[in-house]
């Protein structure tokens, strides 16, 4: 999975050029940073220069991604940093961050160190939010060198955004149409988002949270509707996309097996856009197919509804 476009505070980053003109030339981010990854693919050099500028939103993308993540790191005798990553996507972000400047070093129970900008800085981890497909979001609560506090969150889309801020509207809006294009060029999103919080704000949530963890029963509904009262009132920062690319072979396999009438299904958390724009790429779906139609519904009623009228 590679990182490929990210909207920041209303405006979209990635490769935006025209697809009759020349291809971008690909960054060389080593000549800004030492610690960036070889192998990382970007051509929008916008984004690197508002970064190396100093934007303020920017430099929280970044610092979200280098944080918010249950990555681990080794580095060689050599000096390489590798990360190791339980799932593709979040390792593409955390190297995403890591070239922009924001590089994720290490991680003790209770600390999260990174380099940001050239300057090492270690953060407390104070407490971690778990991703399941319930929640479709994580959330890391984390207190910088100077003492402020901060709860950094990134998740779907259909979650993250319902939980923001009101004074979000005009951003989310933005954001939204983002998120949409990027689905129909068939990436992977997801949302990102921060809250600040006060210290009688954590003492008060690390207490309730403490209770819900110690429950004797309903613990982990107590814990999931401790996380949801804390991520609430978030700020809006951006979106990521990612691309998720095929596998050699695999279009020209799914043609094969559909020619032997061999029935073909895919199951798959991504937005609607995403999943079609998918099955078309890999010879799901293909144009001369007449009768595709998309089921809506979210009941057993609804559903057997939409069916019966095909």
């Amino acid at each position: 999975m590679s990182f490929n476009k990210c909207s920041i505070n209303g405006q979209t980053y990635g490769e935006g050029t025209d697809p009759l003109g020349p291809r971008p030339k690909r960054l060389d981010f080593t000549l800004f940073n030492p610690l960036a990854d070889p192998d990382f693919c970007f051509y929008d050099d916008t984004l690197l220069e508002s970064v190396k500028v100093g934007d303020a939103h920017a430099h929280t993308f970044f610092r979200l991604l280098s944080l918010c993540h249950t990555v681990m790191s080794e580095e060689k005798s050599e000096g390489e940093l590798v990360y190791k990553a339980q799932s593709p996507d979040e390792g593409a972000l955390v190297t995403a961050a890591r070239n922009f400047g924001f590089v994720f070093r290490s991680r003790t129970p209770g600390t999260i160190t990174t380099t940001e900008m050239g300057r090492p800085v270690t953060y407390t981890l104070l407490a971690i939010l778990d991703f399941n497909n319930i929640r479709k979001r994580m959330s890391v609560i984390v207190r910088n060198p100077e003492g402020r506090i901060r709860l950094y969150c990134k998740g779907a889309d259909t979650v993250l955004l319902e939980r923001l801020h009101p004074c979000n509207q005009e951003l989310m809006n933005v954001t939204s149409d983002h998120l949409n294009e990027y689905a129909a060029d068939g990436l992977r999103t997801l949302a990102l988002a921060y809250r600040d919080l006060s210290e009688d704000e954590w003492e008060a949530w690390s207490e309730s949270h403490r209770c819900a963890d110690k429950a004797s029963s309903c613990r982990e509904d107590r814990v999931a509707a401790a996380y949801e009262q804390i991520e609430q009132d978030m700020m809006l920062l951006g979106a990521t996309a990612i691309e998720d690319k095929l596998q050699e072979g695999v279009p020209e396999t799914i043609a094969v097996l559909s020619l032997a009438n061999i029935k073909i299904w895919v199951l798959t958390g991504d937005k609607q856009e995403t999943a079609v724009n998918i099955g078309y790429s890999c010879k799901m779906l293909t144009d001369d197919m007449t009768e595709v139609f998309i089921i809506s519904g979210h009941t057993v009623q609804s559903v057997r509804q939409e069916l019966g009228s095909v």
